[in-house]
């Protein structure tokens, strides 16, 4: 009897185990439409990208950024994972397509910040190379105040 107890303890352990192993995987998305340079509706989801922050509307490059977006999903392949619910409700997610980092190849090319309070730094490396080649956001001339 105390066998059998154990293994159904370790049977709803495993399973419990591999529940919580599926939150760190990526899943497939199917793209509606991209908001921004870093909000995204997919499968229903609005999806605002993690750890990146684009240029907002009215602002310079806002149209740019986004059309790079979509130009990013615009073969598919995209795929997420849940990070979190931001405080507009949207599910803020880790994003590929074909495998690659979205938020990566964003800031990469200037087209949004690495956004270090959520990301740690995440992208501080791909924002040094962006500001050092002067790509996107950081070719603009700054005003003086």
């Amino acid at each position: 009897m105390r066998y059998i107890f154990l293994v159904l303890l370790c049977l709803i352990s495993a399973s419990a185990a591999n529940a919580k192993d599926t939150q760190n995987f990526f899943h497939p998305f199917k793209l509606e439409r991209v908001i921004d340079g870093d909000t995204l509706v997919a499968s229903g989801q609005t999806i605002r990208l993690w750890g990146i922050n684009a240029p907002e509307k009215n602002t310079p490059l806002y149209r740019v950024a986004t059309m790079y977006l979509e130009a990013i999903l615009d073969k598919g392949g995209l795929a997420c994972k849940m990070i979190e619910l931001d405080r507009y409700r949207r599910s803020v997610m880790h994003c590929t397509a074909h495998d690659a980092d979205i938020g990566s190849m964003m800031v990469q090319m200037g087209m949004a910040k690495d956004f270090t309070k959520y990301s740690g730094g995440y992208y501080q490396e791909e924002e040094r190379e962006a500001k050092a080649r002067k790509r996107g956001i950081w070719a603009q001339p700054r005003k003086e105040k």
